[in-house]
């Protein structure tokens, strides 16, 4: 169960309490304290039987999504070889409310999830009209039944959201569908209280007087927080008469599973058990010829191709970019509801959905991945923020990552994207120069399992001098040292090292010598320590940061501000070496600014 909405919160806590959660009277008590077992939203890894962190609205629907579709995909590899082991055989129900609704990543993942016709999926759509800032009828007037229909779910309408037996009917009918449904229940908001159907019960408690009211309405005389035994009883064994029984045999065949020797059912029983998958890139058993040179985005799917060979929980899409990205496995088709071992997403625009159906994905164990241009990344931000929220391994491809991208023009030149996703916390940000970095960037994710983005440029890439994909992992090392005296240091990262570089050896023949720093992960190196720190950048070198984006997250690193080479507005359109130019970035204007600062 996927709760969309975390008004539910409250609601949730207690019937999980109810039905025999680890949650105690005490942690009711306790709702929104710090510390306790019972935030304010629900939250994974917090609360006992909270499946993922939904966040803000909306965001809930694309998790149901990507749960029902690993469900899918892991039950689909299952049966490939094995048709008897039904291991996957449940559904997966999303409470919703009108917030949820009203935000716009609900109608493009309902889209999507209609697209793939993907079943076991109910969606329970608490309709209220009535929001904190009043009621919605004169802005929101659609028609909820044409409106889901005709994007391709089953739906149905309660009237009665009070009446367990049709609810009950109605996700029977659901579930006959074949596809992925929405169950409208009406429910007056605040119902039987003083002020039912009234703002005022979305933003305020209710007044001792309206809940001593509803208590004699109810017939509940026990003490606050307190549940009858009777109640409880009733409750427990309801729940362990139906579900026992269904839960010792599906336990039976996941250990026949787990005991399988087929390797195929074995990495999926690990997936699910260990929510990760084993280390199976080593940038080490690579030679790369000193002459390879090509756009880094294509260096980039032949790694991700290398990795997709050695296991089928490697899979991932696009927002209608996959080959302007260059991400898809070659090897592969695309994932639809007739080829859902395809491993090629193709999400269409809708960047929010994406990464929501991602972190769903990744919940189940998955090991999945996002793409699009980073100057889209703004759209996915929220859902991203949940990856790092929960910890999920996803990683995010970012392409087409500077100013470079020339005749599309400022609306579609990243300038401040980078900086945004550095100062998002638990998130790990790789923006490798070439080949042997993309290399180190890949095996360290695969070690690490934590949330990940890939900033990668779009420009043809050399093998450079000094490069070293082992030391990737500390996020920063040198990669060409000075020979005698330091007379200061260059610091880049991505499309911009080769620059920092040819400006080192330029000035080298005038009599400068300089030690250059490669910064693949800002977030790995200042991890490291003040100690490893100490031993890249000495601190009594003049330190020059080359970067074509903002300078802003740089302030920790460079001497000072003038010393940090970047973008600060937005750019033009025009030829890409055109636009770098205007904008100070190109090898020239960079190479005169570095002399005149080390004078």
């Amino acid at each position: 169960m996927v709760i969309s909405s975390g008004n539910f919160s409250s609601l949730i806590y207690a019937a999980l309490h109810i039905a025999g959660f680890d949650i105690k009277k005490e942690d009711l008590m306790a709702y929104r304290s710090l510390g306790s077992i019972t935030p304010g939203y629900p939250e994974y890894g917090i609360t006992p039987g909270i499946d993922i962190t939904s966040g803000p609205f909306g965001l809930g629907i694309g998790n149901a999504i990507g749960i029902a579709m690993a469900r899918r995909y892991y039950q689909s590899l299952i049966t490939d070889e094995d048709e008897k082991l039904k291991l996957f055989d449940y559904d997966v129900y999303c409470l919703c409310s009108d917030r949820d609704m009203m935000e716009g990543i609900s109608t493009e993942a309902l889209s999507f999830a209609a697209a793939q016709k993907l079943d076991h999926l109910i969606f329970l759509y608490n309709v209220t009209n009535m929001t904190s800032d009043g009621s919605l009828e004169s802005i929101y007037e659609e028609d909820l039944i044409k409106k889901y229909s005709s994007l391709g779910l089953y739906v149905d309408y309660l009237k009665d959201g009070s009446n367990v037996r049709d609810i009950d009917k109605s996700i029977a009918s659901a579930k006959r569908s074949g596809k992925p449904a929405i169950i409208i229940i009406k429910n007056n908001l605040g119902k039987e209280s003083f002020n039912e159907n009234k703002t005022i019960v979305y933003n305020k408690p209710l007044t001792v007087d309206d809940v001593a009211s509803l208590r004699k309405k109810w017939n509940l005389f026990l003490p606050p927080f307190e549940v009858s035994k009777d109640s409880l009883i009733y409750m427990q064994k309801n729940i362990t008469e139906r579900t026992d029984k269904k839960y010792n045999k599906w336990l039976e065949m996941y250990h026949k599973a787990a005991n399988n020797t087929n390797p195929k059912i074995r990495e999926v029983v690990n997936a699910i058990s260990e929510k990760r998958i084993k280390t199976i890139f080593l940038s080490n058993a690579y030679k790369i010829n000193d002459g390879y040179r090509e756009p880094l985005i294509e260096t980039n799917l032949k790694i991700m191709n290398l990795i997709a060979a050695k296991t089928n929980l490697f899979l991932g899409g696009s927002a209608d970019s996959a080959l302007t990205c260059q991400t898809y496995i070659t090897s592969s088709n695309m994932h639809t509801n007739k080829n859902i071992l395809g491993r090629n997403i193709y999400f269409g625009h809708r960047e929010q959905a994406m990464a929501s159906i991602l972190n769903g994905m990744a919940m189940c164990g998955l090991k999945v991945y996002g793409s699009t241009k980073l100057i889209y990344a703004d759209f996915l931000k929220p859902s991203l923020r949940m990856t790092t929220l929960m910890n999920l391994p996803v990683t995010y491809i970012f392409t087409h990552d500077t100013i470079s991208v020339g005749e599309e023009g400022p609306a579609l030149q990243p300038v401040e994207q980078l900086t945004m996703l550095r100062t998002i916390p638990n998130l790990i940000n790789y923006r490798p120069a070439d080949i042997i970095e993309v290399m180190g960037v890949w095996e360290d994710i695969l070690n690490r399992q934590l949330p990940s983005s890939i900033i990668i440029t779009q420009n043809d890439s050399p093998k450079l001098p000094g490069t070293n994909a082992s030391l990737v992992s500390k996020g920063a090392y040198i990669v060409k040292k000075e020979k005698e005296k330091l007379d200061g240091i260059l610091i880049s990262c991505g499309s911009e090292l080769i620059y920092a570089l040819q400006i080192a050896y330029d000035l080298e023949k005038m009599g400068y010598d300089l030690r250059v720093v490669s910064i693949p992960s800002l977030e790995l190196f200042l991890s490291e320590g003040k100690e490893y720190e100490k031993e890249i950048l000495d601190e009594n070198a003049k330190r020059i940061v080359i970067e074509a984006g903002s300078s802003l997250i740089w302030n920790r690193i460079a001497t000072n501000n003038d010393y940090i080479l970047g973008v600060n507005d937005f750019g033009f359109s025009g030829h890409p070496q055109e636009v770098l130019r205007k904008m100070g970035m190109d090898y020239e204007t960079l190479k005169v600014k570095v002399e005149s600062l080390l004078k």
